[in-house]
């Protein structure tokens, strides 16, 4: 962004590295009102995205969108940034090395395992993934398949809250903090982190249970070992998704599907535009009929009180003499 909006380059007045100037396009703890984010970043307009789609310049990532996303709900708290020489640089170094040094050692040991977590999670994903399977398999081949899908499970199940722990210690690297909340609604990390940590403790509570139909061949058993798989299958998947949505951004399948497939989604579009037009005429039909048919039952009874006789000038005549005569009296 500095290169167009920068100190030396600053187009349009605006300066990422100014605070006054990017807080006016920011709503801190708002994000839906932050024109910054609404308005340039992930616009579909061309003339507004930036950057823009024409300009040679790096595009923004999905981990530094994410940042930003997070950077504006959590209230956009602006720091200044460090001097990069001189006695700053220096005085800034010096506090880092004594932050560190007065941090312990599982403090730093915990910091530093969260940088495995984006290797971590594919192998619980993938053991979980295939236990299902074999679950299933099981029914036609319990000799052969119910072996793989015990020993896919408690692997699978010890390595995710590996997993959950190292996402844990690497949501501060992200930007997302050290604490924890319960905001499901609004904050996808919420969303995923929980929905992690409940698949974890799912394949847990599954062992106990598989081991119990290794031992006895119930059948019952295995179908509720097989039901508890889909589910985690399930929790599995869209966790995994909502972790691609944090690090790529949110709906980054339904813009690279509507890139790859536009004549697709043209379609859909067409036809989404033409059922609510159907629907309306439809449902316009037998009111503009009855509207019409009262526009003609008026005409009609105007017609018939046009059609009716005019009084004549003697009978008016007479009633208006009857009417003086009544007055004298």
């Amino acid at each position: 962004c500095l290169q167009c909006h920068g100190p030396e380059d600053a187009k349009n007045d605006f300066r990422v590295d100014d605070s006054e100037s990017m807080l006016g396009y920011l709503e801190p703890g708002d994000l839906e009102n932050s024109f910054l984010w609404t308005d340039y970043i992930v616009t579909d307009d061309p003339d507004m995205q930036m950057p823009p789609p024409d300009a040679d310049v790096e595009r923004l990532t999905g981990t530094e969108l994410a940042t930003l996303k997070v950077w504006i709900e959590e209230g956009a708290r602006w720091a200044e940034p460090p001097l990069e020489t001189g006695e700053g640089a220096e005085e800034s170094a010096e506090q880092s090395e004594v932050d560190v040094a007065n941090r312990s050692l599982v403090s730093r040991v915990w910091s530093f395992s969260g940088l495995f977590h984006p290797a971590s999670v594919h192998f619980p994903v993938a053991l979980l993934t295939v236990s299902t399977l074999f679950v299933l398999l099981s029914f036609f081949s319990r000799t052969n398949c119910e072996p793989v899908a015990f020993h896919c499970l408690w692997i699978g199940a010890v390595s995710a809250v590996g997993a959950c722990m190292c996402g844990w210690a690497y949501a501060p690297h992200e930007g997302y903090g050290a604490g924890f909340s319960f905001d499901f609604a609004t904050s996808a990390i919420d969303r995923h982190r929980w929905l992690g940590v409940a698949v974890a403790v799912l394949s847990l509570l599954l062992i106990p249970m598989a081991r119990s139909v290794r031992r006895t061949g119930d059948v019952g058993m295995r179908i509720m070992w097989l039901v508890g798989s889909m589910f985690m299958l399930a929790g599995v998947s869209t966790a995994g998704y909502q972790g691609g949505e944090l690090t790529y951004g949110e709906g980054h399948y339904q813009e690279e599907f509507e890139r790859l497939f536009p004549e697709m989604v043209g379609e859909a579009a067409e036809e989404a535009d033409a059922e609510p037009a159907s629907d309306e005429s439809a449902a316009d039909g037998p009111q503009a009929s009855d509207e019409s048919s009262a526009v003609e039952m008026d005409a009609s009874e105007g017609n018939e009180d046009a059609s009716a006789d005019p009084p004549s000038p003697t009978a008016v005549s007479q009633d208006s003499a009857a009417d003086a005569t009544t007055d004298r009296q």
